[in-house]
């Protein structure tokens, strides 16, 4: 009897204090830095880990992958709750992990953006359609507006993208080539050399050329604008934990402590809202994911 009792004890005090112990939130990043990535992103997770007693959550971490169908494996695993990053690679993750687009984050001070397809200012070049049989210089796979919001935008007006390995291919009538340059002022020294037809730059990295380099590229074409970048939650994330988790981050710009640790964060000024129809005006990424498993 004295042994079932202290069975009946031991197991009553582990189930107490079991229940006080709560789980670990986890935010997702891509990166192929992943140790710079961690050290830019452990004060916001502190920071939310601090704020989230409330909803049963002690600690929060980082865990950084290098692809967007990793992402997508862990958060349909349930590994990842949390997932911020720039519309494209979110909106992948979205379709093959069916996780949820939640709120907006202003990177950088930056609440949207979009690309601009610029040619050199002696360019015959006047539209999007005159890229028809030319080469192009796209930034690199995983770039949002270096990539797929001007891939989108060559879709959405008929035209056919195609990808080559070198800048100095004959590109087919047929088609618009485009070539990688893995940095975006790779990009606009190209243009500006006379090395490809066109590039397609964020309008920020445009403006920052633009203001050095005066009357050396114009713009013939603009993208529709996407958010600069996006909170998604994976599928399945408990509903209070959620709600908690978006009331936050939408008051974090009100307190000291949180504008400090936003400005940290890649110089984040807020967390808000999405608007109504962005989601909507992002729907031209789902095409470009029908390849990814």
């Amino acid at each position: 009897m004295r042994t079932i009792l202290i069975t009946i004890l031991f197991l009553l005090q582990f189930s107490i204090i079991g229940s006080a112990i709560g789980r670990t939130l986890v935010v997702g990043y891509i990166s192929d830095t992943p140790g710079e990535t961690i050290m830019i992103i452990n004060p916001f997770a502190e920071y939310l880990a601090n704020q989230l007693g409330d909803v049963g959550i002690d600690s929060c971490k980082v865990l950084v992958v290098d692809t967007i169908p990793k992402m997508a494996n862990k958060m349909r695993n349930q590994e990842i709750d949390m997932y911020i990053d720039s519309p494209f690679p979110v909106t992948a993750v979205s379709r093959l992990a069916e996780s949820t687009i939640v709120l907006r984050r202003w990177k950088k001070g930056v609440a949207e953006y979009r690309s601009k397809f610029v040619v050199a200012m002696d360019s015959p070049l006047q539209d999007i359609m005159d890229l028809q049989g030319k080469m192009i210089a796209f930034e690199d796979p995983a770039s949002t507006s270096g990539y797929f919001l001007p891939k989108a935008a060559l879709l959405a007006a008929g035209l056919k993208p195609k990808e080559h390995n070198d800048k100095t291919v004959k590109v087919s009538g047929d088609e618009v080539g485009f070539t990688f340059s893995l940095h975006k002022n790779n990009t606009l020294l190209w243009v500006a050399r006379g090395l490809v037809a066109a590039g397609a730059i964020g309008t920020h990295e445009f403006e920052e050329f633009e203001a050095k380099n005066p009357k050396t590229l114009r713009v013939i074409h603009e993208t529709q604008s996407v958010p600069r970048n996006v909170v998604s939650f994976r599928k399945g994330l408990e509903e209070n934990l959620g709600k908690r988790i978006r009331e936050v981050l939408l008051a974090m710009e009100t307190s000291e402590q949180g504008q400090s640790v936003l400005k940290h964060y890649e110089k984040t000024v807020r967390f808000d809202e999405i608007p109504g129809g962005v989601i909507e005006a992002m729907a031209p990424f789902q095409q470009l994911t029908a390849d990814m498993q």
